[in-house]
Parts: structure tokens; C-alpha cells; sequence
């Protein structure tokens, strides 16, 4: 997948999107936002804003940032955002592996159902970790699943077609990932199941592991 494959999908999708994917992954979008810690001031950013299906979910008093890729999706969003009046959104077409903001930015990284989509999820986790200040939380909801798995079903180079069509990884495991994240330096991370089992979400505090003495 490159992300003119992706924009191209996720551009055909937005007319639907609501339909397809709204009511099968609201728990998720429910119980990730319950999982942020909030004080009322934050600067938020969602990462693959899309339709902005969960922009009223947040408290009026937080500052968020919305991007994606897809043009087509973002005009969903602002469509959304003028009907509800949410003068606390702001919405960007953006690259969320090349990322334009400073870093130590946000209070709060929260990218749902976007690992799965991106051409490189461990850049787009290095760069989301860059732009969340110290102290700050990501959120991740995405589906995770194990190849040995799937293939009772079909093989892996049916399994790539079917991506590529679909627009996100089906095989997607959610171990590779977080070893990402500890390799980096982040230990505080917690898992949980929602979505009735399709989904994952991981909470991640911006904290560097301790240096153990010598």
C-alpha cells in the first residue's frame, strides 16, 4: 500500500464511511476516548480525523487538531463541524507519517483505526511520539490479528489483494507494535479489548523507561 492507493480508497469511502464503519466501531471510539485523562484544556490531535465521526465525544474545553489524507473524507468533517458548531476543531489535510507540527505539541495523540492504513506504521508511531510532549498520552485504536490465523482462511498473497482493495492490513499484529513502542523507550503501555473482540486499544504514557544502575 502507498498512499495514493490509500487516499484514492479513503476518498470513494467517505460517502459510506458513517454507514459501514460508525456503529461497528463505536465501542471502540467510546471507550478510548473514556480511557484519556482530561483536565478541560488539553491540545488534542486525532490522527485520520476522516468523517469526524467522534470529534463531539470530546469536551468543548479541549483544542483539537483533526488530519487525514483524504480530501474527500476531511469535507465530511467539516461538514460535521460547522452543523455542531464546534469552534474548538480545527481540520488539516496532512501526511501523518510527515507531520508538520513542532514537536512536544500535544497533550494528546489519539489515532484510531489509522495504524492498519499507513504505508509505515512504526514511522507514523515515531512521528506522533515526537509531536506528544513529555508527560503526554497515545491512544491507539485499531483491529489487530495473526497471520497463522488467517491463513485457515486464505493465503497471504490473496490476503495482500484483498488489502489493497480494502485500503487497510488485514494480518496486522498488535505484538510487533509494541515492541516498536518499548524499543523505543516506552514501558507504561496498557491493553485493552473492545469492539467485541475485533479491536484493541493501547494507551501509552510519553515516559522514558528509567536507566537501570550499573
Amino acid at each position: 500500500m502507498n498512499k495514493y492507493s490509500i487516499e484514492k480508497v479513503y476518498n470513494q469511502y467517505s460517502a459510506v464511511y458513517d454507514k459501514i464503519f460508525g456503529l461497528v466501531f463505536e465501542n471502540g471510539r467510546n471507550e478510548a476516548l473514556k480511557m484519556i485523562s482530561l483536565n478541560g484544556s488539553e491540545k488534542i490531535l486525532e490522527v485520520g480525523v476522516g468523517t469526524g465521526i467522534s470529534l463531539t465525544k470530546y469536551p468543548r474545553t479541549v483544542d483539537i487538531v483533526g488530519i487525514d489524507l483524504s480530501k474527500e473524507m476531511l469535507e465530511k468533517a467539516k461538514e460535521r463541524v460547522n452543523r455542531y458548531a464546534l469552534t474548538n476543531v480545527q481540520l488539516k489535510i496532512e501526511n501523518a507519517e510527515e507531520m508538520s507540527f513542532q514537536q512536544n505539541h500535544f497533550d494528546k495523540v489519539i489515532i484510531m483505526y489509522v495504524l492498519s492504513v499507513t504505508p509505515n506504521p512504526e514511522a507514523l508511531l515515531e512521528k506522533a511520539f515526537s509531536v506528544c510532549k513529555d508527560g503526554g498520552e497515545l491512544i491507539i485504536v485499531n483491529h489487530f490479528s495473526k497471520r497463522k490465523a488467517l491463513r485457515k482462511f486464505a493465503d497471504y498473497d490473496f490476503l495482500q489483494r484483498v488489502e489493497r482493495k480494502l485500503g487497510f492490513r488485514v494480518y496486522f499484529p498488535i505484538e510487533k507494535y509494541i515492541q516498536h513502542i518499548n524499543r523505543m523507550g516506552y514501558a507504561d503501555v496498557e491493553v485493552k479489548t473492545v469492539n467485541y473482540g475485533l479491536s484493541r486499544i493501547i494507551r501509552i504514557k510519553k515516559e522514558k523507561k528509567p536507566l537501570h544502575a550499573a
